[in-house]
């Protein structure tokens, strides 16, 4: 019996004072505020894996032209450089952030967090002036992008439809702000926050995809068809990974993991459908280009 009375008093018995001090010594280093604890290491590995994957794919989708530029159709300029820089530091920026989590170390996770908003603002004002200054030149410098767009041996788009076409990047520039924001917004929230901060890693799947098929394509035209059906699919599908892994670890889909890539996928597919054939759009693009 762990207690006992004695004129009102209690007393503890001798036995459970000794069991005491074991059993709390499991739960005391959680109490402590310099306690590293991960309560799920799978679900972080996930997103420490989902950093890996993106850092290569976008090795593999933009070394070949630099590596073989015999099919290029410039170098690159001093803006495109610059954004390369600052998409390589938003994905490095992502993985160190993922690397902290997994490892509990949430304080120099949040320190470092500080970063992320002026990272995310000159990406995407880098990035779109570089798709207007291509829209401006004519071409993209790999050449990559207009052998995805355009089937081997049709004519390249030219004026006003190759002026309409920067809409999508635009879009996608817009999109990453848009779900950096969110995520930033709700940080205080680290299962709403971390996944719409995966899901803003979007933009930097699709392009590496397009620039890997648009390589390929220069080597292998008859992957035209069969490379523009993949991109799509693949680029979709991968928006999906979280709530695969949310099925896999909890056994239910976590609502921002569903329903956020569906309403992105609806409004990327429906913007481009109602905006880029518009005169309203064409109009700003010229001007825009001018």
């Amino acid at each position: 019996m762990p207690l006992k009375t004695s004129n009102g008093l209690l007393w503890l018995n001798v036995p459970e004072m000794h069991r005491a001090p074991a059993e709390q010594s499991v739960t005391l280093p959680t109490a402590l505020g310099g306690a590293r604890v991960n309560r799920d290491p799978g679900r972080s590995r996930f997103y420490l894996g989902a950093a890996v994957f993106v850092i290569v794919l976008n090795a593999a989708g933009f070394l070949p032209s630099f590596i073989d530029q015999s099919r290029r159709v410039a170098p690159p300029t001093r803006l495109v450089a610059a954004h390369g820089a600052l998409a390589a530091s938003w994905l490095v920026f992502f993985l160190v952030q993922a690397i902290l989590a997994t490892s509990g170390r949430a304080r120099i996770h949040r320190r470092l967090g500080i970063l992320g908003p002026f990272v995310a603002m000159a990406m995407i004002a880098v990035g779109s002036l570089m798709v207007i200054d291509m829209t401006r030149r004519g071409h993209d410098l790999s050449g990559d992008i207009a052998r995805v767009a355009v089937a081997p041996g049709a004519p390249a788009l030219a004026g006003e439809e190759f002026v309409a076409g920067m809409f999508p990047p635009l879009q996608a520039f817009v999109n990453f702000g848009i779900l950096t924001g969110l995520g930033l917004w709700w940080r205080h929230r680290p299962a709403i926050h971390k996944r719409l901060m995966l899901l803003a890693l979007g933009p930097l799947v699709v392009t590496p995809l397009i620039h890997l098929s648009g390589y390929l394509i220069g080597r292998r035209p008859d992957l035209y068809g069969p490379l523009n059906a993949a991109i799509p699919i693949v680029a979709n599908t991968l928006l999906f990974a979280g709530a695969v892994q949310d099925k896999l670890t909890s056994g239910r889909v976590h609502p921002v993991s569903l329903w956020v890539p569906v309403l992105l996928i609806a409004e990327t597919f429906g913007l481009i459908a109602a905006v880029m054939p518009s005169e309203g759009w064409r109009r700003l693009a010229t001007w825009l280009v001018s």
